[in-house]
């Protein structure tokens, strides 16, 4: 029965509060502003006024609360525009980089000084391979660019590999890294050697040919070239590699040569194919 009188008093003092409110107010609009309502109007809001702010203070996270509610939807929006941007100015800024490095890779091809005269064919990788143990790559001119079977293929650090077989519009190219691919290199004025493939990732082994003389002793980091004798597939003094190893076991009179091409393989786009047969 308590709570039922506390409940009912209550009604009773908001009720009372709410018509001395509205007749407040109509006192107010009839009298226009007069001294006497104004100085009872003054009193009431200095009454009401902690009501008014304790119910602001209650109120206040609510309302703030549903206005981050609102624009939590718009905001999220405008993270995810701002990320789009961000991503496209990375792509961009990925292709600009990319397209300026095989534009330089193309620069440093022309006018490679052991070409010579010999006519060119600029050409771009299609297909690399599915991996990095394969030794062949697909570049984008075939026979009707003047490709053919045996054409050496350069880049500008040297010897890159051979023309396997030639389509009307692609080609394949065998890298210097195949084991089925050898190359004669000079060792000094008297002697030379093959280079031989052992796969993409392991350096070329070289075979040494002496002609009775004494087989000369390599340094590590000494550049070896074509040999560009008469019965070679390819011309004279391209770069092949550059001695990693030319140690000599115990008793053996010649060395152990391994060279490391000096075009990073798997770095490559742009390749030049020289049009070239032996003669």
């Amino acid at each position: 029965m308590a709570v039922y009188r506390r409940s009912t008093r209550t009604r009773y003092v908001l009720a009372v509060l709410v018509l001395a409110a509205l007749t407040l107010v109509t006192i107010d609009a009839r009298s226009n502003g007069s001294g006497v309502t104004s100085e009872i109007r003054g009193k009431v809001h200095d009454v009401f006024s902690p009501v008014q702010r304790a119910t602001h203070s209650a109120l206040q996270p609510v309302g703030n609360f549903l206005t981050g509610a609102l624009d939590y939807g718009s905001l999220r929006q405008e993270n995810q525009r701002l990320r789009d941007q961000v991503i496209a100015l990375q792509n961009q800024s990925a292709q600009s980089t990319a397209e300026q490095a095989a534009a330089d890779q193309v620069l440093r091809q022309q006018g490679l000084p052991w070409v010579g005269a010999i006519p060119t064919r600029t050409v771009q990788i299609i297909d690399n391979g599915s991996s990095n143990f394969e030794n062949t790559v697909t570049i984008n001119k075939g026979t009707t660019s003047g490709l053919a079977k045996g054409q050496p293929v350069v880049a500008a650090g040297g010897l890159v590999g051979t023309v396997a077989s030639a389509g009307s519009r692609t080609a394949v190219v065998t890298l210097i890294t195949d084991p089925t691919f050898s190359v004669g290199v000079r060792l000094d004025a008297k002697n030379i050697g093959y280079a031989q493939g052992f796969g993409r990732n392991d350096p070329l082994r070289v075979s040494v040919i002496t002609t009775n003389a004494a087989v000369p002793t390599l340094k590590k980091g000494q550049v070896l070239l074509t040999s560009g004798l008469d019965s070679e597939l390819y011309p004279p003094n391209i770069p092949v590699g550059k001695v990693v190893d030319a140690s000599r076991a115990p008793g053996s009179v010649e060395p152990d040569i391994t060279l490391q091409p000096l075009v990073d393989l798997n770095e490559l786009t742009y390749l030049q194919v020289l049009l070239w047969a032996p003669q």
